[in-house]
């Protein structure tokens, strides 16, 4: 989409997760973009959309699009329900701004994939690559001092809280699962990191469910192993602590030919030891909202930090991670 000097003007589609404040608090610091109007069949959600953006509400996304010309639309409903509505954008040539999960099926992406026919209408939220520590990673990869990446292992811990969780999430048509939720940024992180593009994918589910709850599984892992390249162990779960001051402790190791990598996520911090230099922090850039590469991208022409492809590939592997889990662990092929 080519850039304009004109306000860009989009919509909101659900709030049905907390992420919708990426694009909240962008456009709050920007003059170049604007909420026209939001949506969302949930009556509470929609009415605190509409207070927020002073803007016209709508219980249904094709009453807002007949009645307001957007570029681009902002999609956080719950994740079962992402799918439709971006292929409806797509279908009517809006740019698609999508929350992770944006599918839970590979039906539903299949079908977004489709609709896009390989346009450059699609973008994901992933704001992990717009960390400090993950930016510093990246120059620390891309300067060699670590060699050839031989294994990435992440961990990602969540604090459920079952009781100020919505109904929603509890329920596997509207949620998912655990690993078509949460690993989808790790995926992403370590693909962008080593540049690989096709290989396997595993997943395995616990049978213990979380505290609070009868059948929401505990955690899960991923084993994702690319053609000729390096193998990524990502295990996500809904088990940190409540007592914990923070809401997950995120970490990733990438460990290399020449040396290793240790970001702590949570604390902000990148650790690097080599053959030759011992462990030690490495200043860190100043980070980003995912949402403001977005918008740069729509405003000024600015390269898309997150192309379709990739945000269909991530998506694609996260789905295959959890039907691998369903059946039995079973590899399944990803590009």
């Amino acid at each position: 989409m080519p850039a304009s000097s004109e306000m860009l003007d989009i919509a909101i589609v659900g709030a049905a997760h907390p992420h919708v404040e990426y694009v909240l608090s962008e456009i709050a610091v920007r003059t170049d973009v604007r909420v026209v109007a939001v949506a969302d069949h949930d009556p509470t959600r929609r009415t605190e959309l509409e207070r927020r953006t002073k803007t016209p509400g709508y219980a249904d996304l094709n009453a807002l699009l007949d009645a307001h010309r957007v570029r681009a639309a902002a999609v956080f409903t719950e994740f079962g329900l992402r799918a439709p509505i971006v292929v409806e954008l797509l279908r009517r040539g809006i740019f698609a701004i999508a929350d992770k999960p944006m599918a839970v099926t590979l039906a539903q992406l299949a079908l977004i994939e489709e609709t896009l026919a390989g346009r450059n209408l699609l973008t994901l939220l992933l704001e992990k690559r717009f960390y400090p520590v993950t930016l510093a990673l990246r120059s620390v990869i891309d300067s060699g001092q670590l060699g050839d990446i031989v294994s990435i292992t992440a961990t990602g811990p969540h604090k459920l809280v079952p009781s100020r969780r919505p109904a929603w999430m509890f329920e596997p048509s509207t949620y998912g699962g655990i690993l078509a939720d949460l690993t989808v940024h790790d995926i992403d992180l370590a693909l962008w990191l080593t540049g690989y593009t096709s290989g396997t994918i595993s997943g395995w589910i616990s049978s213990t469910p979380a505290a609070g709850t009868t059948n929401f599984p505990a955690l899960g892992r991923a084993i994702l192993a690319c053609d000729g390249g390096p193998e990524f162990a990502i295990e996500v779960d809904w088990i940190q602590p409540e007592a914990s001051p923070r809401h997950g402790d995120y970490a990733m190791r990438i460990s290399g030919t020449k040396g290793r990598a240790d970001v702590l996520f949570a604390e902000n911090r990148l650790l690097v030891e080599t053959a030759t230099r011992p462990r030690r922090g490495i200043d860190l850039p100043v980070g980003a909202s995912p949402a403001s590469f977005v918008f740069d991208h729509l405003t000024r022409g600015e390269t898309l930090q997150i192309a379709a492809n990739e945000a269909l590939r991530a998506t694609r592997i996260a789905i295959l991670a959890q039907e691998s889990a369903a059946n039995g662990g079973k590899p399944m092929r990803w590009s």
